[in-house]
């Protein structure tokens, strides 16, 4: 997966000749805190072609929370966070005139890597509680960060100013999930049946990227 995320960048530098945009992406994730407003850093529709073709960007999100999936239990409040997030997708595009503006559909995929991914210990603690049906716990865990794979699907409204500059609104279902071996032990119990700790050693736990993202930008030309 890492040869993939490398390829991908390949492509992004390979594609900025032929035309690029920046842009503002807001990302509202299922089971999530949302977004900051505002992505610290996002280009995005840096691609080759006309009507039809491809294209990639890369974007840095800022992220509260996230939701996790293949633990013992489930859990519908964000188990990691804060962190950031880059993600970086590849999308075949196919676009269509409609009066004074472009409307594009997008369908792909994308790569992501959470940089730092903490713990929501308050909500990690909560749910192996009410797991294991405890009064009180307390937990040590840890996170490895690992490349997330997904596909996303949407469409993007396209104003042309000029023949080299244009005003683009999009929104986009993006579905995925990053690998992240939880390790690590947690220490409670109730009144009756005394303390205990119990260690975790779960490979195969993963955070969770769906949701819906928006994104306001321009794009530029050649």
């Amino acid at each position: 997966m890492k040869r993939l995320f490398i390829l991908v960048l390949c492509i992004f530098f390979g594609y900025m000749s032929f035309g690029q945009g920046v842009s503002f992406s807001y990302l509202i994730p299922k089971n999530g805190y949302l977004s900051a407003p505002v992505s610290p850093f996002s280009v995005r529709g840096i691609g080759l072609g006309n009507k039809i073709g491809v294209e990639t960007g890369a974007t840095l999100y800022s992220i509260p929370g996230l939701a996790m999936e293949k633990l013992p239990f489930e859990y519908e409040k964000p188990l990691t966070g804060p962190h950031y997030a880059l993600l970086v997708p590849m999308e075949l595009f196919f676009k269509i005139p409609f009066g004074p503006m472009q409307i594009k559909l997008l369908v792909g995929g994308f790569g992501w890597w959470n940089i730092n991914t903490r713990i929501n210990e308050g909500n990690m603690d909560r749910a192996f509680r009410n797991y294991e049906g405890w009064e009180v716990l307390n937990s040590d865990f840890k996170l490895k960060d690992q490349l997330g794979l997904g596909w996303m699907a949407g469409v993007e409204f396209e104003f042309k100013v000029n023949d080299n500059f244009s005003i683009t609104a999009e929104s986009q279902y993006l579905k995925g999930a990053a690998s992240s071996h939880l390790t690590g032990s947690y220490t409670g119990g109730t009144t009756a049946s005394g303390i205990q700790t119990k260690t975790v050693d779960l490979e195969d736990t993963a955070i969770l990227l769906e949701g819906i993202e928006f994104s306001i930008g321009v794009k530029f030309s050649k």
